[in-house]
């Protein structure tokens, strides 16, 4: 592992510790060492300060996700026999009913979300692998509605969760409702806050030309704004840089002042000291005489 790539994976470590309750992530990966580099310290994160914690896993058998979960130091046995930690497949969350109905699954998260508020658990942390949607099982297609609805659940939930989604599995079509339905990105070992993340009224609103437009204006509008802060926070820095070399220079210039006063006092002293030698040489010959 490179330095770089362990310097990415303390950074993303480090973003997902700061990670607020309500927070709704999307994960965009390449592989699974994207995958897990990102979901399993989440879970990690998860179970060390209280909360319940869910996976739900599709793509990865459940062993695997066990495997993954012990490489970060879970102790995986002992959670899911808490009950602090489950587990789950399609067939147990998304897909219970055997197909998928997105308001029947934020019923799902409403209740283990009240569930583990009343067992003691301080919030409740999910995250689901998303290729069960590629199975073509009844209701996928009404996955980014889905999405978009959990921005209503969250905000109202001591619950967080990121969403997984194989970048190479989906078209571009649905990665781009993916990025426009989470106010937070996991992509390239960051989590970023989304620029281009639409609030869920707009998104599942009937006039969305006109929503979009507004949108579109308004991320143009804080993207500038954010630049602005920057450039007003670079320019103080720069002046601050440039006060402090002033100052420095000042203080050269007075160190300099001081050793050419130090010399001249040695050399008056030394000079002092070969007068009063010179008086006493005078003295000692003409006592001689």
């Amino acid at each position: 592992m490179t330095d770089t790539t362990q310097n990415h994976l303390y950074d993303l470590k480090n973003a997902l510790e700061r990670l607020d309750i309500h927070d709704h992530l999307c994960l965009i990966y390449d592989n699974r060492e994207e995958q897990f580099a990102a979901v399993m310290p989440f879970i990690r994160i998860g179970l060390e300060r209280g909360e319940k914690c869910i996976y739900a896993a599709d793509d990865n058998t459940a062993e695997m996700v066990m495997t993954g979960m012990q490489a970060v130091g879970i102790g995986v046995e002992a959670a899911l026999a808490s009950g602090q930690l489950a587990i789950v497949s399609k067939r147990e969350s998304y897909l219970r009913e055997g197909f998928f109905d997105p308001d029947h699954m934020i019923d799902f998260l409403q209740q283990a979300a009240d569930e583990a508020d009343k067992t003691g658990f301080s919030a409740l942390r999910v995250t689901g692998e998303m290729t069960w949607m590629l199975g073509g099982d009844p209701g996928v297609q009404r996955l980014m509605e889905y999405e978009a609805k959990l921005n209503y659940f969250f905000p109202a939930n001591r619950a967080l969760a990121i969403c997984q989604y194989a970048r190479r599995r989906f078209s571009p079509e649905v990665i781009k409702d993916v990025i426009a339905t989470h106010p937070l990105v996991i992509h390239g070992g960051m989590v970023c806050k989304n620029f281009y993340y639409v609030p869920p009224d707009h998104f599942l609103g009937e006039d969305q030309p006109t929503r979009e437009v507004e949108r579109l204006l308004a991320n143009i509008r804080e993207r500038a704004a954010v630049d602005n802060e920057l450039k007003q926070h670079q320019q103080g820095l720069e002046a601050m840089v440039a006060a402090l070399k002033e100052r420095t220079d000042e203080l050269e210039q007075r160190n300099r002042e001081l050793e050419l006063m130090n010399r001249s006092f040695v050399n008056r002293e030394l000079k002092m000291v070969a007068l009063k030698e010179r008086i006493k040489t005078l003295e000692r010959n003409k006592k001689m005489e």
